[in-house]
């Protein structure tokens, strides 16, 4: 496979220069005024569509000879203004320009055509001149950056520098007219200039900047993809049931991460602030990859890769696909959500943010433990780690039996593993922050060549601290309920101090329209030290406990891309071949995860006698986590245009494989008290100090504890696309997939006496899965989507193993299914969408889903430690409707033409029908799927304006299940309920003439309770507030 990666790169990389012979080009230009019209369709040949770019235009490579070019100029608002049909001749490595300027009140354009002679850099040295000039904005005075400079009849095409001068190699002694167009101003044309050979002359040109209706909205991101107006536009045209969200709704709105910027999508909710649920199915059921390719998860009980990894910094837009096609993994239920990142913006930039985080407790003192010295910079610097003698001496190794610790070693060990301090104090919660530096630069390469570079690094602290009560009831077997008064209680201090870093590079060559090659280089890693004290009655004999946690983690994301596509013809026929291929790697580390116990002794009165001393029975352990996953990837395909019932015909073919691997560890030491040392009632470092020789180390795990595992997917496909009339259009496609997946894991049958074996454990699927969408086109402005398909999902790793093994992140143990199935959906969509203009829609959908045999998390009975479990409902049912849309307020008076309205809403259904079986274990039959929230709301009134955005946004998720209730010994113990609180979110965004932009964000202003429940709104088990979140940025471009 690397081969053939090798081999394709190179082929690739030198295939430009075949497009160099008997070719040429086209520039397209389409004004409105003298203003560039954007994403206007331009025809050629009858088949071929382009659309202009920002700065109207676009520069199509055609055979050398004769070809018909049509415009259908369109404004802002989907308004049509005219069309035009020119015949224009291209000669072998020239580029003809054809200039169509359109006026409101005629259909009928002034079309100018340019046809070259020769090419200006064969002419020699004395008949060349030096034109040079400042482009200057009329409003101000001020040097316009990157305005575009062409010579007609020439291959001359320039860009002004940041201060609006420009510099160019003319022909001498010949009467030329030079055009100036920038996305922003009015195009202005200088006619018969003319210079001698071996003069300089200079010109100043004053461009009128464009009415505000037709200004682009700066923000804080780059200007790349992820407009509104290019995500409706794409959704509109997309052949499946898709949200997009670009980064200019991500900026405004003022999310920080991916997670935060799904969740404004229809039917979208994030449980845990990192997990995707869509149209209520959970993680297991979504499949998340990045720029269609697939990606690793740094968190061992997650199929996919929790979206907080993502910063919004380095985010271009995020489809969500709910409606499965054929050139999509087939693997999800809920939604396939693909992540693009930026790739390159049209202006050579550099720009530096800076930004200052507060919430509602920074500034007091909460409770934290003392980390490393370099944990700012999110990394451990050993002072956490495990001893290196411990973890060799622990080692799990194939053909050897369990080992134990010699107690001759017991004091070194201890010695070792305590050389740190353990003590939680109560300290000032520090402000966050967050530093960012990016840049852009552009380059022509040749003669038609470009290339475009752009980098990002962002560095940034976040410092919370949450409260929480939480209460426990026993079960009344007399009214078949819970008591109402609760039989434990207690508080729960969580302080967070997170620390982020990520870089993304993006280096994008093409030639011409023609070829396109893009690598990619991500890199995130997110840091966390969480300080938790539990203090309150817990445990099977309801006692009097204070558990203090001191944890530290580390997740990883690297990700290197290479991909790209060229255009080719084959017999006449228009082909697309693109490929791409991937390495990535995820890692998870926590090097040292302590836990420690003092016991309150209460009396019958319920008073506390003495001082809480550390408890001997309750576990103090040492937990030392790490993951490492490896994944490859590779993709190929290729969509051939063909006339069958349209010249929009195609079929597209395509095939993937990618190749995981997983290696995991996970070690538990416990440090036993001896029971001479009587109640310790100091500190835990002073007892360590005074009386570390009545304890000893102890390994708590078991081979199980490790795994390996492999994963290799393999998929082709076929998708068919015809229009059967000029309103119809039908999608059909099929995809074969071999999912393969072995664990190894690490046991000794549970017999001290044999030797540790490698035992693996297989799970296949093999299948073809159907997909066909249907779309009927009214008008421009209406038409309605249908949507069917089939996918599955498998049990993820562990999942399916005959194993238990302790939960890397509760107090719980696991336990593996070796029954557990496959899971089968069938899917239907129904969308309908009317847009208002290119920036405005409503749409309204229905779905259902059928899913057989769905896994779900479940809970064993236990006597002790929860133990959490996987098994396959019966089958399950899920429907719903969604609504959503953008419409902004001129209908009712101009003067709200710059305030807008968008929103969603969704209702969904969903029904678990359980087997006789398991009606036996679990309370509820026909119950909800866990983590669905039937309703879900997001609504946002906003004001826009080319220096302003001002938003104020609202979410509100209905409650949904989060544990399923048990049968224990006859006792039926409800479902336990999430009840999540309103958010209200502000932001305002203003930007000056001087580059520099400020935003103010406000979130969580409400500040609402989340209530969980048990059965009845009367029995709380937890409840908690997050606290409101201010922060204020300051960015400076240049």
């Amino acid at each position: 496979m690397k081969q053939l990666f090798k081999i394709l790169l190179i082929t690739l990389c030198s295939i430009g220069s075949l497009y160099a012979e008997d070719t040429g080009s086209a520039s397209v230009f389409s004004f409105l005024n003298g203003m560039p019209l954007e994403n206007n369709e331009i025809l050629v040949d009858g088949k071929y569509k382009y659309y202009t770019d920002e700065d109207g235009s676009v520069e199509i490579v055609l055979e050398t000879g004769k070809h018909q070019i049509e415009i259908f100029a369109k404004d802002n608002q989907d308004h049509n203004l005219g069309y035009t049909k020119k015949t224009v001749t291209i000669k072998d490595s020239r580029d003809t320009q054809l200039i169509a300027t359109f006026k409101e009140n005629s259909a009928v354009p002034y079309v100018e055509i340019d046809t070259p002679v020769g090419d200006t850099n064969s002419i020699v040295a004395k008949n060349f001149a030096i034109l040079q000039g400042s482009v200057l904005s009329e409003e101000d005075g001020k040097g316009v950056a990157n305005a575009r400079i062409f010579v007609k009849g020439t291959d001359i095409d320039a860009r002004t520098d940041e201060n609006g001068s420009f510099s160019i190699t003319i022909p001498a002694d010949t009467n030329l007219s030079i055009s100036i167009v920038h996305s922003e101003y009015s195009a202005q044309t200088l006619n018969n200039i003319r210079v001698k050979k071996d003069k300089t002359h200079k010109v100043t040109v004053k461009l009128t900047p464009a009415s505000m209706e037709l200004e682009e909205f700066i923000v804080l991101a780059p200007q790349v993809k992820g407009s509104i107006a290019a995500t409706m536009n794409e959704e509109k045209n997309a052949n499946a049931i898709t949200n997009i969200v670009g980064n200019e709704q991500i900026a405004r709105q003022g999310d920080s991460d991916a997670a935060g910027a799904l969740k404004r999508i229809t039917g979208v909710t994030i449980v845990d602030g990192s997990d995707v649920y869509v149209r209520g199915l959970g993680g297991r059921y979504s499949n998340v990859e990045m720029n269609s390719m697939p990606l690793p998860s740094p968190d061992p009980q997650r199929r996919t890769v929790p979206l907080d990894i993502f910063p919004a910094a380095v985010i271009g837009s995020m489809q969500v696909q709910k409606s499965a096609t054929a050139d999509i993994p087939a693997s999800f239920g809920g939604g396939y959500v693909n992540i693009r990142t930026k790739e390159q913006a049209k202006e050579n930039y550099f720009r530096i943010t800076t930004e200052l985080k507060m919430n509602s407790y920074t500034g007091k003192k909460v409770a934290n433990y003392e980390g490393s010295s370099t944990d700012w910079l999110g990394y451990d610097n050993g002072y956490r780690a495990i001893p290196s003698d411990i973890l060799k001496d622990s080692k799990i190794v194939v053909g050897e039996r369990v080992p134990s610790f010699d107690p001759a070693n017991n004091a070194e060990y201890m010695q070792q593993i305590t050389q740190r301090s353990f003590n939680i104090t109560p300290q000032t919660l520090a402000p966050g922050g967050k530093v960012s530096i990016e840049g852009a630069y552009n380059q022509d390469i040749a003669n038609r060549g470009h290339i475009a570079v752009f980098a990002n690094y962002s560095y940034g602290q976040d410092h919370t601290y949450r409260e929480e009560k939480y209460y426990n009831y026993n079960y009344n077997q007399a009214t078949d309920t819970l008591y109402e008064t609760p039989n434990q209680e207690g508080d729960v201090y969580k302080t967070v101090d997170q620390y982020k870093n990520s870089a993304i590079l993006n280096v994008h060559y093409s030639y011409a329209n023609v070829l396109n090659l893009k690598f990619t280089q991500l890199y995130s890693k997110i840091s966390e030290k969480v300080t938790k004290i539990t203090d309150g009655v817990a445990g099977s004999n309801d006692d009097w406990r204070i558990t203090y946690d001191l944890n530290w983690e580390e997740r990883t994301l690297l990700a290197s891309q290479f991909s790209g596509d060229m255009l080719y013809s084959v017999v006449d026929l228009k082909n697309k071949f693109s490929f791409g291929a991937e390495i990535t790697q995820a890692l998870l580390d926590q090097p040292s995860n302590y836990r420690y116990t003092y016991f309150r002794n209460i009396g019958l009165d319920g008073v506390q006698i003495g001082d809480p001393y550390l408890d001997r029975y309750a576990p103090n352990v040492f937990l030392n986590l790490t993951t490492n996953d490896d994944l490859m990837a590779f993709y190929l395909k290729n969509r051939t245009e063909f006339e069958l019932l349209s010249k929009d015909d195609y079929l597209e073919i395509g095939w993937s494989n990618s190749a995981k691997t997983r290696e995991s560890r996970y070690n538990k030491y416990r440090v036993n008290q001896s029971s001479n040392a009587g109640r310790l009632t100091e500190d835990i470092d002073t007892i360590y100090n005074k009386y570390l020789d009545d304890f000893s180390l102890d390994i708590s795990f078991q081979p199980a504890y490790w795994y390996d595992a492999e994963v290799d997917e393999t998929s082709t496909y076929a998708n068919l696309f015809l229009k059967p009339t000029k309103k119809t259009e039908l999608l059909i496609g099929a995809r074969s997939t071999d999912f393969q997946q072995t664990v190894y894991q690490y046991t000794n049958f549970n017999n001290l006496f044999i030797p540790i074996e490698k035992v693996p454990e297989n799970l296949s699927f093999n299948s073809v899965l159907p997909s066909m969408t249907f779309k009927y086109i009214f008008d421009k402005k209406n038409q309605i989507n249908f949507a069917y398909s089939q996918t599955y999902i498998v049990p993820d790793l562990r999942e399916f193993t005959d194993t238990e093994y302790f939960h890397p992140y509760d107090i719980a143990t696991v336990k593996g299914n070796p029954d557990l199935k496959n899971t089968d959906i069938t899917n239907y969509d129904l969308r309908f969408s009317h847009y208002f203009s290119s920036t405005e829609n409503i749409t309204f959908g229905t779905f259902y889903k059928y899913l057989d045999k769905p896994i779900e998390d479940v809970l064993l009975p236990t006597s002790s430690l929860p133990r959490y479990s996987y098994a396959n409902a019966d089958y399950a049912t899920l429907y719903g409707i969604e609504l959503d849309g953008r419409k902004n307020f001129d209908f009712i008076a101009n003067s709200f033409k710059r305030w807008y309205f968008s929103g969603n809403f969704s209702y969904t259904k969903s029904e678990v029908n359980l087997t006789p079986q398991q009606q036996e274990l679990y309370t509820t039959n026909k119950r909800e799927l866990q983590g669905l929230s039937p309703t879900v709301v997001n609504v946002t009134v906003g004001y826009e304006k080319k220096d302003r955005s001002v938003t104020l946004s609202y979410n509100k998720m209905g409650e949904r299940i989060r544990k399923v209730g048990m049968i224990d010994a006859g006792e039926r113990y409800p479902d336990h309920y999430e009840v999540p609180p309103q958010i209200v979110d502000f932001v305002w965004i203003e930007k000056f003439k001087n580059h520099i932009a400020l935003r103010l964000r406000l979130k969580n202003l409400l500040d609402e309770e989340t209530i969980w429940y048990q059965g009845s709104r009367s029995n709380v088990t937890k409840k908690f507030r997050t606290g409101r979140f201010y922060s204020f940025s300051f960015s400076y471009k240049y």
